[in-house]
């Protein structure tokens, strides 16, 4: 199966993980314990591809609406006879 995926959105899906990764590699220096922080990676990845999105979505046009066909017959409002 292949799937397709925007450039736009490929490039927003990578700076998320490197904030994520950043995130995790910061958190990782600050504990005692030696473990990096990775709810709180996950949040900043989430959160700043949200906002990149929101930035960034790129075209949210709706696709062109087809013309409805008819039966063939034209139908012609009624004249007035006189």
């Amino acid at each position: 199966m292949t799937v397709n995926i925007d450039p736009l959105g490929g490039v927003l899906l990578v700076a998320a993980y490197i904030v994520g990764h950043i995130v995790y590699k910061h958190s990782a220096r600050q504990e005692t314990a030696g473990k990096g922080d990775i709810v709180g990676a996950i949040v900043a990845a989430t959160s700043v591809l949200t906002a990149l999105v929101l930035i960034f979505g790129g075209d949210h046009a709706l696709p062109p609406a087809s013309t409805p066909t008819g039966s063939g017959t034209p139908v012609s409002p009624p004249t007035a006879e006189r």
